[in-house]
């Protein structure tokens, strides 16, 4: 299974975003009606790997760009940690815990 799902995460990241989009309305649509059939649930399915990558590239953009950022203000006399991760907001709750960042999709007219 967990071979199945890493060849199908290679295929995926070997598609650009664009291309991938250009189905976006297509699916939305479809998963919007819903239906109690095999082909309903496959388009969920369809339209969840959509979104997964664009998730994904956004997640990438956004740590890429927080990574130079540190890298310019590093650049600019403050000390430079080599192969540190970035990394993401802590809880106020719990000051140990590290908590994923949340990226909000956007729109795709205002990208």
């Amino acid at each position: 299974m967990e071979a199945m799902l890493q060849k199908m995460a290679k295929q995926l990241a070997s598609m650009d975003e664009a291309s991938l989009m250009a189905l976006w309305d297509t699916y939305h649509s479809r998963v919007k009606q819903f239906e109690p059939t095999h082909s309903w649930e496959e388009a969920c399915i369809v339209f969840g790997l959509i979104q997964t990558v664009r998730w994904k590239n956004q997640l990438f953009n956004d740590l890429w760009s927080e990574q130079k950022e540190a890298g310019r203000t590093s650049d600019q006399g403050e000390q430079k940690h080599e192969e540190e991760p970035v990394k993401v907001q802590e809880n106020d709750e719990a000051p140990n815990a590290e908590r994923g960042k949340v990226i909000q999709f956007q729109s795709r007219g205002t990208r």
